[in-house]
């Protein structure tokens, strides 16, 4: 030991160095976060900017410290929303999860979720931090996820429809052959000059023309529809077939 330092001194010289690796640690901990933690004083200047934060905005951490505002890091009115937010949340000054927007050097707005926290020093304000957690590829999966979901009910809806117009052709295809074959019986057993053959021949071809939609019903693959009386949307069994 230096016989001109005092053991109080040892005590601080030791002290200042622990103090020293503990903020490089904490330094390090901050620069490997995956999100941004970006840092602010009262005045709205940028005081601590990681790495995370770099990716996501583009600026550089020197660069951002040396004369970055949180007006240009955020877009209008956020940062005065958030402020109030955390004097709003009573002692802890802290919020979790909220869905904001953040500007790149380009000017992209960037969604992120937001959990920020104001710092005090003597129960004064001095600071807030934010850990901005980047939603883009989040919102990218979202609606793929919401795609998929999608095309799943139309499909869904498809094979429903298909099942349904299959199970309709198929009951209305039986009665239908009856009514059509006894027609078709007393067309050929009633003579032209009989006042009823007019009446038995339209039930005969409006029979063929029932015939013909039922089997077109039964064709039906797919969920296609057109306007009817107004607003009204119903199947359009030609556009719905498979020719």
């Amino acid at each position: 030991m230096d016989p001109e330092r005092s053991p109080r001194d040892e005590a601080e010289r030791e002290l200042a160095q622990e103090l020293r690796r503990t903020q490089a640690l904490l330094e390090r901990l901050i620069d490997s976060s995956p999100d941004a933690v970006v840092a602010c004083d009262l005045a709205g200047r940028v005081v601590l900017f990681n790495k995370a934060a770099e990716r996501l905005t583009q600026y550089g951490a020197a660069e951002a410290i040396a004369g970055l505002d949180a007006g240009r890091l955020y877009p209008e009115g956020v940062v005065d929303d958030l402020l109030e937010r955390l004097r709003g949340a009573g002692p802890v000054g802290r919020v979790e999860g909220l869905r904001i927007e953040v500007l790149t050097r380009a000017a992209e707005r960037v969604p992120v979720t937001v959990s920020a926290s104001l710092l005090f020093e003597a129960s004064e304000e001095i600071a807030w931090v934010a850990i901005l957690v980047d939603q883009r590829e989040r919102i990218s999966i979202e609606r793929r996820l919401t795609t998929a979901e999608e095309k799943l009910k139309e499909s869904e809806k498809q094979a429903m429809i298909a099942e349904l117009a299959g199970a309709a052709a198929h009951e209305l295809n039986q009665p239908l052959t009856s009514v059509l074959g006894y027609a078709d019986l007393l067309r050929r057993k009633t003579p032209a000059t009989d006042p009823a053959f007019r009446s038995i021949d339209i039930i005969y071809r409006e029979s063929e023309r029932m015939a013909e939609i039922v089997r077109k019903i039964g064709r039906i693959t797919r969920y296609e529809t057109t306007t009817y009386l107004g607003n009204v949307r119903i199947v359009d069994i030609d556009k719905a077939t498979d020719k």
